[in-house]
């Protein structure tokens, strides 16, 4: 099978997704927290919550595809170019190392 047409986490593009719902998952408990610890009445806030729901999810839905798209063929011109793939490697993982620092300090969890 092509590597292009390889599907899963463990490709560029699905490491660069869930990468994404990562970061919205930050996002999305710190704007929910805003929400449930305003003046608001009950209702309003699960209203909000609802409302902000779609809007992440959907928005982070339409901007990945577009810019996994678009990125994905820059990225591939670069990765060519290098004479080894590790350094793209290296990229994810530390990316995915820094979301696992920032999840840890949201929860308040001692990792280390």
């Amino acid at each position: 099978m092509a590597r292009s047409k390889q599907r899963g986490i463990f490709t560029h593009r699905g490491l660069i997704a869930a990468e994404a719902v990562l970061v919205l998952g930050i996002l999305k408990d710190w704007i929910f927290g805003f929400f449930v610890h305003s003046t608001l009445p009950n209702y309003g806030k699960v209203l909000l919550v609802m409302a902000a729901t779609v809007g992440l999810f959907g928005g982070l839905l339409v901007v990945v595809t577009k810019l996994m798209h678009k990125g994905m063929a820059g990225s591939h011109k670069v990765a060519q170019r290098m004479p080894i793939i590790l350094p793209t490697v290296f990229i994810h993982a530390a990316l995915l190392f820094v979301l696992f620092l920032l999840y840890a300090r949201m929860l308040e969890l001692v990792v280390f």
